[in-house]
């Protein structure tokens, strides 16, 4: 076998620019990758998988957040302008093992022949460049170019100097986290040329109000912190002294425009003893805040901190599941019944989560948390997949639960145009399953209702004509477009119990001669409780669900039940 030089392989490749690209791609020492418009990850290389810690079979498809520490440097995930863009940013790249890295990021659009941005070129640099803790000089920049202020990395320098200064002079020290009220909407009006240059007038202004001891940094996006050395009653001077600041309008180029920030304070040692705390600290009295209306500052709300660590420790390990969701999810089945009968007619297909030190999690526990760190179609399809290899399991064994039909929720996402995998759900199904899937039902979140369906409504179609059928789940808990409930595909629509009790109990019933008269079948779920039983008794149901009929139950343990029960296959 003949080994060719390096140089000689360049060569090779000179005819052939975009096989060379490619070479060039997989070949760099700066990882790389390619992302979609929405951030999912279409192509990486090996530098990258080395920084990020991970197998490049396994990046492509997830979102670039879910590699970085997001919470604290934002990144944007797109550009509304239309001619190409670039920016640059120092982001921590996450572990599995928990540690995280500084890395320098460059982001290049790509744009399409209509100057719109379909793709993004990142490119990453470690900014370890030995087995030290500390950044290399030689790539570091510290300081953030849109407002000239000191940047993440350099932030956390001086806030490890100032606890240390503190903790050995016993002295205060305060952290504010600031929040740059309804920015998004303010950049998306005015365009992000126009927005960076706001947000360095902004950081100018806020520069002025403070002590020459003090720090100001940018984290990314509208976002900054400050050190500031001193007691709470200093702290709060400060704050109300920067917000002063901001009092005065903002030129713009088509006039002028009022900006307000929300402010959240932590204070050292009372709050907390060490980097991390502050932060996480700070950056919930800043949502603390926020909720008391625009331009409000708040201190440290202990039971909001630990809600906030809880929910981005459980995120944390969520992330880490879905990379071998064989090993840390199951999908139970819990029973449908007719009540009229008693019989079990169907099965709904719920995805568990064993969840380290807290056991088997129910979906309703993890599905808002998957779906913020975009994993909800990526754990729906994994638990379609399993819910088939069951039925089909059922029906190689003749047992009675292959004649059942099994309901599987789908989270919202599912319906958006563009997948992490770019494959529609009905091509998926198809792919996996080329039989017909009449015992199947697919349940979409009513929520999804009031969004723009034109094309979910094709894909919904296409769907149809796959064999499945389409139930909308939780009517009526908010508000839904009655035309469009009509034009959809539905053969179900369910809603929970609770819509029945005394208080809204013409409300249920209004809704079941509506579904009724539209041909579509009601349901009802979390029927829990005894209450809820007699509640729905006069709705007279072809279909509950709920704790007080039956638990969710692993294959094996339906297995087991199934010897007890009266099974009645429904149309």
């Amino acid at each position: 076998m003949s080994h060719h030089h390096p140089q000689e392989r360049i060569r090779s490749l000179s005819g052939h620019p975009a096989r060379l690209i490619q070479h060039a791609f997989d070949q760099s020492h700066n990882g790389m990758v390619i992302t979609d418009a929405t951030g999912h990850i279409v192509l990486a290389n090996e530098a990258f998988c080395r920084i990020a810690g991970c197998e490049r079979r396994e990046a492509t498809g997830w979102p670039i957040e879910h590699f970085f520490a997001s919470l604290r440097t934002p990144m944007p995930m797109s550009l509304d302008d239309a001619m190409p863009h670039a920016w640059q940013q120092e982001v921590l790249c996450r572990h599995a093992d928990g540690e995280s890295h500084p890395v320098l990021m460059t982001v290049d659009a790509l744009p399409s022949t209509h100057d719109q941005a379909t793709h993004f070129l990142r490119t990453f640099v470690n900014l370890i460049t030995s087995h030290s803790d500390r950044p290399s000089t030689h790539h570091w920049v510290h300081v953030d170019p849109t407002t000239g202020l000191p940047n993440w990395l350099l932030l956390r320098d001086r806030l490890s100097h100032a606890l240390a200064h503190a903790e050995r002079t016993d002295h205060g020290l305060a952290l504010l986290f600031i929040d740059v009220d309804r920015f998004k909407a303010v950049n998306d009006a005015v365009g992000h040329i126009e927005g960076d240059r706001l947000l360095g007038d902004l950081a100018r202004r806020m520069q002025g109000a403070l002590r020459n001891r003090d720090t100001l940094a940018r984290l990314g996006g509208d976002e900054f912190v400050m050190i500031l050395d001193g007691s709470a009653e200093a702290a709060q001077i400060v704050a109300e002294r920067l917000q002063e600041a901001l009092e005065p309008p903002f030129a713009v180029e088509n006039g002028q425009l009022l900006l307000t920030v929300s402010i959240g304070i932590a204070l050292f040692p009372f709050d907390a003893e060490d980097e991390e705390g502050l932060i996480n600290g700070a950056q919930g009295a800043m949502l603390t805040a926020r909720q008391k209306g625009p331009g409000r500052l708040a201190f440290v709300d202990h039971r909001l901190t630990a809600q906030l660590k809880e929910k981005f420790r459980l995120e944390c390990q969520l992330s880490e599941a879905a990379h071998a969701p064989e090993k840390h999810f199951a999908v139970h089945y819990q029973p449908e019944f007719d009540p009229r009968s008693g019989a079990c007619i169907g099965l709904e297909a719920r995805l568990y989560w064993h969840q380290p030190h807290h056991g088997w999690r129910s979906p309703e526990t993890f599905r808002d948390a998957a779906n913020r760190l975009g994993l909800g179609v990526r754990l729906d399809r994994w638990a379609l997949l399993k819910t088939i290899d069951d039925h089909h399991r059922w029906q190689a064994d003749a047992s009675p639960l292959g004649m059942l039909t099994i309901t599987l929720p789908l989270s919202e996402s599912h319906l958006a145009h563009n997948t992490f995998d770019g494959r529609p759900l009905d091509r998926f199904l198809r792919q996996h399953h080329p039989d017909p899937l009449t015992w199947l039902t697919l349940a979409i979140p009513s929520q999804c209702l009031g969004l723009k369906l034109e094309d979910a409504a094709h894909l919904l179609k296409r769907l149809v004509t796959l064999g499945v059928r389409l139930t909308v789940d939780d009517l009526g808990d908010g508000a839904f477009d009655l035309a469009r409930l009509a034009r959809l595909p539905l053969h179900r629509a369910r809603f929970r119990a609770s819509l029945a009790r005394e208080s809204q109990r013409s409300l249920a019933a209004a809704l079941c001669r509506l579904l009724e008269a539209l041909a579509i079948e009601p349901g009802v779920t979390h029927v829990d409780t005894l209450e809820d039983a007699l509640a729905i008794e006069a709705l007279s149901l072809p279909r509950v669900q709920g704790e007080h009929y039956g638990l969710a139950m692993s294959t094996q343990a339906l297995d087991d039940w199934l010897g007890t029960q009266n099974i009645s296959p429904s149309a």
